[in-house]
């Protein structure tokens, strides 16, 4: 039996797009027949138990003690530095996985990283600032101490030298559809607001949509929810959604609309597509992979023609049509499509 530790320097419970990425992973390769611990430095702790969703097989360790870690593979979550300073690895091979927004700078949107210094540290904290710029000095070249670096986004840059070592799998999602379309149906266009809870995800979109949406006919028949706090009238607050509510709102919802400009990949919107869900979201390079009914929006103007466009696909009961799009769509993104992707990467390492 093989022995897989996965090393992440978030704690779990933050329970995040990587998070869950962790999660699904293991539990894949438990599942599998492999030996599988986690081991976590918990830098940032959330409120979710993890180990509600960890397969019985799974080990998980979260310290800040310095531990050794001796497998036959090694997956590390890469954040610059961390392998070399808190981990006593012995295993025989190491897989880099870039899922971090600061690796992948290319994949978000520009105006976030042509900044000057003291902008940059106020826009993204010392953390990613200390990240980004010894990145960039060593031009990644930390990098070359892994047998094979995964990358999540296949419009991932990286130098000439590293190319020949990077293989691409996406991420996959547990969602599904939780109700037959024929039941539950909200009286109102029902809009889904995820995750917009700063200026780096959008939320000064969210603010001037709902200002347009106020004063047109088409927002009277239109319902706004959202988990980040937006202090308008228009808006119903859900605050924190459990991981097991999530698909049932998604799939009750006729839209999501997630306009961030910092991502990599998109569990938002693969979770949202596997719901039936159409997405409006940012023309950003992270999200350029999916197709209709995923919408790019790269102005103020792209996110409203297109909740207009939804909206009237609903009011003139065409909406079905869309449905079925998404569910094709995220068909792509599920367990069955991608983990294989993983299995082959874990044999030929």
């Amino acid at each position: 039996m093989k022995e897989v530790a996965i090393l992440t320097h978030y704690d779990l419970s933050v329970f995040r797009g990587g998070e869950k990425f962790v999660i699904n992973l293991a539990n894949a390769l438990a599942g599998d027949g492999f030996k599988v611990t986690i081991y976590s430095l918990p830098f940032k702790r959330g409120v979710t138990n993890p180990k509600k969703f960890l397969s019985k097989h799974v080990k998980y360790i979260s310290s800040f003690s310095f531990r050794k870690v001796d497998a036959d593979i090694a997956y590390y979550i890469y954040a610059p530095l961390v392998y070399r300073f808190f981990f006593r690895d012995s295993s025989n091979k190491k897989i880099a996985g870039l899922h971090g927004y600061v690796i992948t700078p290319e994949l978000s949107s520009r105006e976030l990283w042509n900044l000057s210094f003291p902008r940059f540290l106020m826009t993204h904290g010392m953390k990613a600032t200390l990240a980004h710029y010894y990145l960039k000095i060593s031009k990644k070249e930390e990098l070359t101490n892994f047998n094979i670096i995964h990358v999540i986004n296949p419009f991932t840059s990286l130098p000439p030298y590293l190319r020949k070592k990077a293989v691409y799998a996406p991420l996959w999602t547990e969602y599904k559809r939780t109700f037959p379309v024929d039941k539950e149906k909200e009286e109102k266009f029902s809009v889904l607001m995820l995750g917009t809870s700063s200026y780096l995800k959008g939320k000064d979109i969210c603010h001037i949509i709902l200002s347009f949406f106020s004063k047109v006919k088409e927002g009277h028949e239109m319902i706004f929810r959202s988990n980040a706090y937006i202090r308008h009238s228009m808006v119903q607050s859900l605050g924190f959604i459990s991981e097991e509510k999530m698909p049932h709102l998604l799939s009750r919802s006729h839209v999501v609309l997630y306009p961030s400009r910092l991502d990599t990949f998109g569990m938002t919107i693969i979770e949202s597509l596997n719901c039936g869900t159409p997405v409006i979201t940012s023309d950003i390079l992270a999200h350029r992979l999916f197709r209709e009914p995923v919408y790019l929006c790269s102005s103020l103007s792209d996110y409203i023609n297109a909740l207009i466009h939804l909206y009237n696909m609903w009011k003139d009961g065409l909406y079905e049509i869309v449905r079925i799009k998404a569910l094709k769509e995220g068909s792509k993104f599920t367990k069955a499509k991608v983990f294989p992707l993983y299995r082959r990467i874990i044999y030929d390492c």
